[in-house]
């Protein structure tokens, strides 16, 4: 367990890093998965497999990515396997039930904080973070 937290300190802080000063706003993401990121901030694809990837800087599982104040998180469907996206914690936020196939889920983020999602399918096999400055 201490070595799980010790990873994800560093996989966040690392996708802290990554993020610099350029903020950007929802939309789009990587289509399939996988991929080295640079896309824009806020951009999730809901993978082919188990597995959230933030479409910015490629982290995954968990998908970590830093928006500004009144910025937009968007999740991007892709693959066959169903998937959702849901808070942990609060505010209390959930995409319209499970998806497969296409589809987006777009939300904004009026206040700072470190905001974790899950899929309700897969719980803690897939999860991600959206820190909002």
């Amino acid at each position: 367990m201490r070595l799980r937290n010790t990873l994800f300190t560093l996989v966040a802080l690392a996708g802290l890093t990554a993020c610099g000063s350029t903020y950007g706003t929802g939309g789009g993401g990587i289509v399939g998965g996988g991929g080295g990121g640079g896309g824009p901030v806020g951009s999730v694809t809901v993978g082919s497999g188990i597995q959230f990837v933030s479409g910015h800087n490629g982290t995954m599982n968990p998908a970590v990515d830093t928006i500004p104040v009144g910025g937009t998180a968007t999740w991007t469907w892709a693959g066959s396997l169903p998937h959702s996206v849901q808070s942990v914690g609060s505010p209390n936020f959930a995409s319209s039930g499970t998806l497969t196939g296409s589809g987006t889920y777009a939300i904004t983020f009026p206040v700072a904080g470190t905001y974790q999602y899950n899929c309700a399918v897969h719980g803690s096999l897939m999860t991600g973070t959206i820190v909002v400055r």
